[in-house]
């Protein structure tokens, strides 16, 4: 769970195999993903590259417009193979045909299945590697938040876990596209959802959390050592967790969307330890991971940055561009249409007024617009 999520559920979750991971390894507070959807974050984590630059703007699958990512782009599989690397993919892949093999991505083996059944496969396959190896363990967990039915049914409150501070009515002021979310796409499924319902949804989410840990668990246990192995531990996105009255992802940038978890464990890490604090992005892992491993990456990481951009492009076939930057401080996210949100974190943690169009900001917003536009124009639908 990310900062966020532990702030806003401070139900007992239990998390053994993070603790492990802990000990060890650096955390970084302030991770961000370049996306919050699973292809084009997907994307990120494997290249190296922002979604505009890998080309999976949005998800691959039939109901989406995103395209599969391409073979010909360097990513983890094929650079670490490159360097002598026996390399392997557990998990959901999400960004093409996995069935044509993931060999063009350089990775020899490919194993799929439920997240228990995946984590083992990995467990036993890193059991019977020499080194040096590569093992990308991909398991979907907690995106199972979409089981609304059960919840309502079934799951029973957790002590301790709170109902969302804002509400429905607090997206008055807000990109129109937040109420279209709710009024005609996958808002809809909870627009009545009591603070009980929220509640329940989320001590679903810390079940769901605690079942991606299990699996954690079982791939810590088959490595020889984790000191001695470079681990690294992270997710796609986050979910938006009944804030603003709107559950799982779409088109907004809310904190509990894009902040993620990152631990990184093992030889060299102690050298990340001042950048603990840093804003960083998935888009950045790769190159660190090679960095660490020894492995040269075709592109250098980036420097410590006083700001994030990230982006968003399309939900299903709802082709809504945004784009963010996030400083320290500062948020600003610049839908395509034109709307705007500005919060000032520091003073509104939880992203309660936007203070787009504020006289009293006006330098600010217009200092962030023009990095905005500095790193990306306006996306050409």
């Amino acid at each position: 769970m990310t900062d966020q999520e532990s702030a806003l559920l401070p139900g007992p979750v239990n998390l053994p195999g993070r603790q492990i991971l802990k000990k060890t390894a650096v955390e970084f507070s302030h991770a961000f993903c370049n996306t919050p959807q699973c292809s084009p974050a997907r994307s990120s984590l494997l290249t190296g590259l922002e979604p505009h630059k890998s080309g999976v703007l949005t998800n691959v699958d039939s109901s989406s417009l995103g395209k599969p990512l391409s073979p010909s782009i360097p990513n983890v599989g094929s650079v670490f193979q490159k360097a002598g690397y026996t390399t392997g993919y557990f998990g959901k892949w999400h960004l093409g045909d996995q069935h044509k093999g993931l060999g063009r991505y350089g990775f020899s083996t490919f194993g799929e299945g439920k997240d228990d059944d995946v984590a083992r496969q990995a467990a036993a396959w890193i059991r019977g590697q020499r080194e040096p190896w590569l093992a990308w363990v991909s398991v979907l967990n907690p995106h199972n938040i979409y089981e609304l039915p059960h919840i309502i049914r079934s799951v029973r409150p957790r002590p301790g876990v709170l109902p969302p501070v804002s509400t429905l009515a607090n997206l008055v002021g807000r990109p129109s596209e937040q109420q279209q979310y709710v009024d005609h796409d996958q808002g809809r499924a909870t627009r009545k959802y009591t603070p009980d319902d929220w509640v329940r949804y989320r001590s679903f989410y810390c079940e769901l959390v605690e079942k991606a840990d299990a699996c954690l668990q079982t791939v810590l246990s088959a490595l020889p050592g984790v000191e001695q192995t470079l681990v690294v531990y992270t997710s796609d996105h986050g979910d938006a967790l009944g804030e603003h009255g709107l559950p799982f992802k779409g088109p907004f940038m809310y904190e509990e969307e894009i902040r993620i978890p990152l631990l990184i464990s093992g030889p060299g890490t102690n050298t990340l330890g001042p950048r603990s604090n840093d804003l960083i992005t998935q888009a950045e892992l790769a190159p660190m991971m090679a960095g660490l491993a020894g492995v040269e990456w075709p592109r250098k990481a980036g420097p410590q940055r006083d700001a994030v951009f990230l982006e968003y492009y399309a939900k299903q076939k709802w082709v809504n561009p945004i784009r963010t930057v996030r400083t320290g401080r500062w948020k600003l996210n610049w839908y395509d249409s034109g709307h705007k949100e500005l919060y000032d974190l520091s003073q509104d943690p939880h992203e309660l007024d936007n203070r787009a169009g504020d006289d009293r900001l006006h330098n600010v917003q217009t200092k962030l617009e023009a990095r905005l536009t500095a790193w990306r124009p306006p996306m050409i639908q």
